[in-house]
């Protein structure tokens, strides 16, 4: 296995070489696959830097030999970490209270969507029960765990997921109907 060398904090000359061949050889076959992944050419372009700029600065690297894939795998796990991260971030959003300083925005485009929150905030402050409405916000707004909600509330995380799942069930007919 190439190792960074101990004294000098960077890669031997060969294997920075490699990573820069595999970097100019390869960049429009990664970038393809993380375009594909990721439908975003810019971020698709972030993606397959960010993972050679890692791999300039790993301290163990697979044999030269399994180097390139070693980079295609790291490449698609990248990309599949962003769309992770997306799909939270898009969830998160939704769940946030209509005053949360990442809702509030400004701007045209975001009056609709200002309004859909209140619509959303108003219908979870009336229509939930306390215990419920207590555990959506826990779960949803403040990125709680089931059992750190079980143990603040002092129920059964069970209990955590009935409510959660009830609250998610009117939401769902309310606001999708």
């Amino acid at each position: 296995m190439p190792k960074r060398s101990k004294t000098t904090a960077t890669l031997s000359p060969e294997v920075a070489m490699l990573v820069r061949e595999i970097y100019s050889n390869h960049y429009e076959e990664l970038l393809r696959k993380a375009c594909i992944l990721l439908h975003d050419t810019e971020d698709a372009r972030d993606a397959v830097s960010e993972v050679m700029a890692r791999l300039m600065t790993a301290d163990i690297l697979p044999e030269s030999g399994k180097l390139l894939a070693y980079v295609r795998s790291a490449v698609r796990f990248e990309c599949l970490n962003r769309l992770k991260r997306m799909k939270l971030q898009e969830r998160m959003r939704r769940a946030l209270p209509i005053d949360a300083p990442e809702v509030r925005a400004m701007g045209e485009e975001w009056e609709a969507e200002e309004e859909h929150y209140r619509q959303y905030q108003l219908f979870i402050n009336k229509e939930l029960t306390p215990q419920t409405r207590r555990v959506f916000q826990m779960h949803y707004g403040q990125r709680m765990k089931y059992r750190e909600i079980a143990e603040q509330v002092g129920i059964s995380e069970s209990a955590v997921y009935k409510h959660l799942s009830q609250a998610i069930i009117k939401l769902k007919n309310r606001f999708n109907s």
